[in-house]
């Protein structure tokens, strides 16, 4: 089996109970919040935790091709079968526009790793390979293909059923549903044996995410007939699981849907800080902000969605998380 520390080395065993509370004073990573209306009209709003305030962003026009979509971090993308646009600078104003992947997908995991994009999945044709994996190069900017996905993945190599990461190196893909987990190396173009996360208690999602420390686990579990959010930190060459916090209970309420009337969660990760909220991105109210603090613990409080009073049909909105600098912030007040 390979080793997992190559990806990630030990987490030590230490953390300390946690409580609700305000935004840290200093200046963690600000969530971004992409709302688009039909036909592709986007507004892009940032919130600052420092001011506990939103912003709205002025940004360049974008040539949409398809509807716009969010990975990991900062990276938003468009994928239709003529191009491939994709952004990944804090508040994605620059975009590359490149010729689209051998195999059309409706809904593959794409991640930016180093300097490689990953496109991997969602193959959608009886001819074309599911578990199919392209890569292109941002020196080269050439498409080159890979080794496929593993065949555990047959059933679930898409993006609404895998949780992605990725670190400089690797991408690491985590099944919603099981835990199941698989990391993937661009230089050498193959994936890692399987394994699963195991916190110890059953979660029935799972969430992951790279801090400045290393990887994360959001879950959310039934406890005892409750619902409850808790996160790990993920190390050693096994990926053990350590609780390090748990969403304090009305928190865990504001992430319910008023349509559906459950927590089904998706997270943004940068720096130290997580940001959680319900995917059904039509119907999100309120974002929980999570800072996974120096001792070891988390520090939590609640974000109200800039735009919740703006719902319209066919609204959609694309979340991002970027540690925002005063240079982007002058390059987009420039823009007004």
């Amino acid at each position: 089996m390979a080793t997992y520390s190559a990806v990630f080395s030990h987490v030590p065993s230490t953390w300390f109970p946690q409580s609700p509370a305000p935004p840290p004073p200093h200046k963690p990573p600000w969530l971004i919040l992409h709302s688009t209306c039909l036909p592709y009209a986007t507004t892009t709003h940032a919130y600052d935790p420092r001011s506990d305030a939103w912003i709205e962003v002025p940004r360049p026009p974008i040539e949409y091709i398809s509807a716009l979509k969010s990975s990991h971090s900062s990276f938003l993308y468009m994928l239709s079968p003529s191009r491939f646009s994709f952004s990944f600078d804090p508040l994605n104003f620059n975009w590359h526009h490149v010729n689209p992947p051998l195999v059309w997908r409706s809904d593959p995991i794409v991640a930016r790793v180093g300097n490689a994009v990953v496109i991997a999945g969602g193959g959608c044709d009886f001819e074309d390979d599911p578990l199919a994996v392209e890569i292109y190069d941002l020196n080269t900017r050439a498409w080159r293909t890979c080794d496929s996905m593993p065949g555990n993945l047959r059933d679930s190599a898409a993006s609404p059923w895998l949780s992605v990461t990725a670190t400089a190196e690797k991408l690491i893909v985590t099944e919603k549903e099981s835990g199941l987990t698989h990391w993937f190396d661009p230089e050498t173009k193959t994936w890692s044996e399987p394994l699963f996360l195991t916190p110890g208690q059953p979660v029935n999602s799972y969430n992951i995410g790279c801090t400045n420390n290393g990887l994360i686990l959001v879950g959310r579990c039934i406890i005892q007939n409750v619902e409850r959010v808790k996160v790990w930190r993920v190390g050693g060459e096994d990926f053990e699981c350590e609780e390090i916090g748990e969403m304090p209970p009305e928190y865990v309420e504001k992430l319910r849907s008023e349509s559906f009337e459950d927590c089904s969660i998706d997270i943004r990760v940068a720096g130290n800080t997580i940001y959680v909220y319900n995917n059904n991105t039509w119907d999100t109210e309120e974002v929980v902000g999570c800072e996974l603090t120096a001792g070891g613990g988390c520090r939590w409080w609640c974000v109200r969605n800039a735009v919740a009073r703006e719902r319209m049909i066919a609204h959609r909105l694309v979340f991002t998380c970027s540690e925002i600098g005063i240079e982007e912030l002058q390059r987009a007040m420039r823009r007004r």
